[in-house]
């Protein structure tokens, strides 16, 4: 049966690797966008590309009993130009970075017209050997620069000729693959995304029917709180987002996560257990946990007024907002359970 379909690991990590290094800042989304419709487009699965920007495959069958939809998100945290000055910028955050894990990196300022400048973000006045107070550094956006890459002809010229308020800002996201282990700034989400990718790519080549009409949804605005939109109506969501890894939760980098609750209450006891239930019975390393400080697109979904069951999964993913990193397993785990689902949930 294709759900016992062997998954390629390396097509899986090429698959997530383009994706990471695809810029996508909240707000700046339109490189990835492209790529998900020219993904479609290349296998010709159906594709629908939103007003608001998200990509949706459809997958529909004639005499489909329900509407499924599994949903990842592809847009980052990042930030934008908040203030230039002669030659340094101030920056504006998008979504929940931690400032500790912005300092010393490099980035890049997506001019509007199309130019890419580089920088690193830095503590103000940087030098150790004419600050000796860096180790008492408060660690908040207003206290960090972006020292850009520009050569500014002796002193004639200022960022402001080539910069300006309002330019988005991406982040290196330093990926490797190494022993297993992908590190890498995005893997929230664009771990998930790339199995949503994975997937999709397989049922289009495998031509199954199933008895549910299946919609992939690739939300760029999930950072900002923003969730889903411009969808058909829908039984059952998906949705594939990071697992939480540290202290108190039970997730590791290994397994799927199986979020029974966020931080806005609980998923669907019905759907859960079902994805419970799947893993056990086909030996997929599994932890079902509680999220505590956490918000998915079904989570919006749900406080929107959307009538659906909701579920959460997702690769675990340690570090999160921060230097992460997850395992080639937890993606393998996570791909196992979600062709389980649509193989004994949704065929015919």
């Amino acid at each position: 049966m294709w759900k016992s379909r062997h998954i390629d690991p390396d097509a899986l990590v090429e698959c997530l690797e383009t994706l990471l290094k695809i810029p996508s800042p909240t707000g700046y989304t339109k490189l990835i966008e492209q790529h998900l419709l020219s993904y479609a487009q290349e296998r010709k699965i159906p594709v629908h590309h939103t007003r608001k920007g998200a990509v949706m495959y459809a997958f529909e069958y004639e005499h489909a009993a329900k509407n499924v939809m599994l949903t990842a998100h592809v847009d980052a945290l990042g930030a934008i130009v908040k203030e230039v000055y002669y030659d340094t910028l101030k920056l504006s955050l998008i979504g929940g970075y931690p400032v500790l894990y912005l300092i010393g990196d490099y980035c890049q300022i997506h001019g509007f017209d199309g130019k890419i400048y580089e920088g690193t973000i830095l503590p103000d006045n940087p030098a150790a050997h004419v600050n000796n107070k860096l180790n008492e550094f408060e660690l908040k956006i207003e206290n960090l620069s972006v020292r850009v890459d520009l050569p500014l002809n002796n002193g004639r010229e200022s960022l402001a000729q080539y910069i300006e308020v309002g330019n988005f800002v991406s982040l290196d996201p330093k990926y490797r693959y190494l022993n297993g282990f992908i590190k890498s700034r995005h893997l929230d989400d664009k771990a998930s995304g790339s199995i949503l990718l994975y997937i999709a790519d397989i049922l289009n080549k495998l031509k199954v029917k199933l008895r549910s009409n299946i919609y992939f949804y690739f939300n760029i605005t999930e950072e900002t709180g923003q969730g889903i939109a411009g969808f058909p109506a829908i039984d059952d969501l998906l949705v594939v987002d990071m697992g939480v890894v540290g202290s108190g939760v039970r997730g590791d980098e290994f397994s799927v996560s199986i979020c029974a609750k966020d931080s806005t209450g609980p998923y669907n006891y019905d759907l859960t257990q079902t994805l419970i239930q799947l893993s056990k019975k086909h030996q997929i390393d599994y932890k079902t946990d509680i999220f505590p400080y956490y918000g998915s697109d079904g989570s919006a979904a749900l406080r929107a007024g959307g009538d659906m069951r909701v579920a959460l999964i997702g690769p675990g993913v340690s570090a999160s907002h921060g230097y992460e990193r997850t395992h080639i397993d937890a993606l393998i785990n996570t791909t196992k359970l979600i062709l389980h689902f649509l193989e004994e949930e949704c065929s015919r």
